[in-house]
């Protein structure tokens, strides 16, 4: 009786004997849509060794759980130490008058967050230099990376619907500026456009027209002959407000204005003109703005910031190539570092920081493999770690993996493109074992809700069997 009582209970359940792989394979043959692609690795800290390989060696579209490998390399590579530095130079070595007999060099090396203060406080450090007056010109210095504005221009056939700022070198206020626009009380009436940055270097063309109910509005810039020029066209409702961004077309040289200006406003008098150009090898360093690279990678990793995520990805590619980086130095630099860590798969394809593009591919293996590689070096492990999401708590997992407690035990990065859903990361399990994790799925049906929640399923169901 008690033999065929055991045969009954595995008969009604047959997952009773079922090892961690097949049960979630079982999920996966459950919740994912037809020809869905997949791929899942989780890798043992403990152990050294894997725990759950599926499709693991399958190169899949990223998405932004890339921004992993820009963070990370950076780091690697760069330290923990590293600052990107937005300096001020002159080719007058006699500064007891003063005055600056010469020219003054704003010069950018890839700080995508400086912003009007961080330029503000270089011009008071000037100031207490005892700097009272310019003779020459601004040169403002963007050589640091190659002049690539738009991703458009290096990644052939791009066509995405996550539009970025253009990326420079030397980047000021995210490269954009916000514009007001109030709807009029008279219909067809052009609305009222105010915006409070510098009236001499911009220009607005008011192309937009009250309407009764609809708002649809569009902000574009060119640069003409040094100025630039905004156009705001469009439908805005009768009597409503609202704000556009527009882009800034050309970022050193709007950076060089508004340095002008702060100048001006500080009392260092200046009528020189505004130029591109690079620093001489034989100059003056006067003052400098030191940006921590620890303190990008936080944004990047938590809260996924692609206009970052691609300044640090040609970081990678100037500090490659010592200036002038391109993105393909950035690619060039990436490969030759997994290369170094023996990690490198011929599949692997890297063409921006961010995971914006759909050409970018690896497997879920080379990543869990690298983020071995940062956890085994423990002079940047922590800041790596710390810069992850952490479920329903932060950053694009706040409203992740309910079910897992507590929380804490998850730190991640995510991924979503139109047909792409990934998580990877790393998992403290309930022995105590740190796992490294990689979840990806690339689908043509679905919904991004239902791929999250599958994962989130599969993540506890590792995180609590292991």
């Amino acid at each position: 009786m008690n033999f065929m009582w055991i045969l009954f209970l595995i008969f009604i359940n047959p997952s009773s004997d079922e090892n961690l792989s097949d049960k979630v394979v079982r999920i996966l043959k459950k919740n994912l849509p037809k020809n869905s692609e997949y791929s899942i690795t989780c890798f043992s800290t403990t152990r050294k060794d894997f725990v759950l390989k599926i499709n693991s060696s399958k190169p899949l579209i990223p998405a932004s759980t890339n921004k992993l490998f820009t963070t990370g390399v950076a780091l690697l590579n760069l330290g923990n130490e590293f600052t990107i530095d937005t300096e001020i130079y002159t080719d007058d070595f006699n500064l007891n008058d003063g005055v600056i007999n010469g020219n003054i060099y704003l010069k950018g090396n890839g700080d995508p967050s400086l912003t009007t203060t961080d330029l503000l406080e270089l011009v008071r450090k000037l100031k207490n230099l005892g700097i009272s007056g310019i003779t020459g010109n601004i040169i403002v210095d963007d050589t640091f990376f190659e002049e690539t504005f738009y991703r458009n221009e290096w990644i052939e056939d791009e066509n995405v619907s996550v539009p970025l700022p253009p990326i420079s070198s030397l980047t000021l206020n995210d490269n954009s500026i916000l514009i007001h626009i109030t709807g009029s009380s008279k219909l067809n009436s052009p609305g009222q456009i105010t915006f409070h940055e510098q009236s001499g270097y911009f220009r607005i063309l008011n192309k937009t027209k009250t309407s009764r109910r609809t708002t649809k509005l569009h902000a574009s810039s060119t640069f003409v002959d040094g100025k630039e020029i905004i156009t705001v066209s469009g439908l805005i409702r009768k009597n409503r407000s609202v704000i556009v961004k527009a882009y800034v077309a050309n970022p050193p040289i709007y950076a060089g204005n508004l340095f002008m200006n702060k100048l001006r406003e500080n009392g260092i008098s200046f009528w020189g003109e505004i130029k591109k150009g690079h620093v001489p090898k034989l100059s003056n360093k006067l003052i400098e703005n030191k940006k921590p690279l620890v303190e990008l990678i936080k944004p990047i990793n938590k809260n996924s910031n692609n206009f970052y995520a691609e300044h640090l990805f040609l970081i990678i590619g100037g500090e490659y190539s010592k200036g002038n980086g391109s993105p393909f130095d950035a690619n060039q630099a990436i490969i030759t570092f997994l290369k170094s860590l023996n990690i490198y798969e011929t599949e692997f394809n890297m063409v921006d920081g961010s995971g914006i593009s759909r050409r970018n591919q690896f497997s879920t293996e080379t990543l869990v493999k690298f983020l071995y590689q940062i956890y085994l070096n423990p002079i940047i492990f922590n800041d790596f770690y710390n810069s992850l999401s952490i479920p329903q708590t932060d950053g694009t997992l706040s409203n992740r993996l309910s079910k897992l407690s507590p929380p804490e035990r998850v730190r991640g990065k995510t991924g979503t493109l139109n047909g792409v859903t990934s998580l990877a990361g790393y998992v403290k399990s309930k022995s105590g074992d740190l796992l490294i994790f990689s979840i990806n799925f690339n689908y043509k049906k679905g919904s991004q809700y239902k791929m999250r929640m599958v994962q989130d399923e599969i993540m506890t169901l590792i995180a609590d069997n292991l």
